[in-house]
């Protein structure tokens, strides 16, 4: 799988899970677990970093429960990962 190809798997996996997670569906439905769910989207990175897997980890939720505030970083980071684009640099 290119590296494009694995960070649109795992944008389309984030995509479906945002549409079907609400607020209170654990209480509706006690099996649900969004950390399955994070684990299943980060399957699809592959041989990543362990720092980098912990941080994609909490985009991902952030991603998952909030899509609107967290899509450009999602994004951003997984081109970077993929060096799709230019890493940024703090110094």
């Amino acid at each position: 799988m290119s590296d494009r190809e694995r960070a649109d798997a795992v944008l389309e996996h984030v995509a479906v899970l945002a549409f079907l997670y609400y607020p209170g569906i654990e209480v509706d439905d006690p099996s649900y677990s969004i950390a399955e769910d994070i684990d299943w989207c980060l399957m699809r990175l592959g041989d990543v970093s362990h720092a980098e897997r912990e941080r994609m980890r909490a985009l991902l939720e952030r991603a998952i429960t909030d899509p609107t505030a967290a899509r450009e970083e999602l994004f951003t980071a997984l081109a970077e990962l993929d060096d799709l684009l230019p890493a940024k640099h703090h110094g």
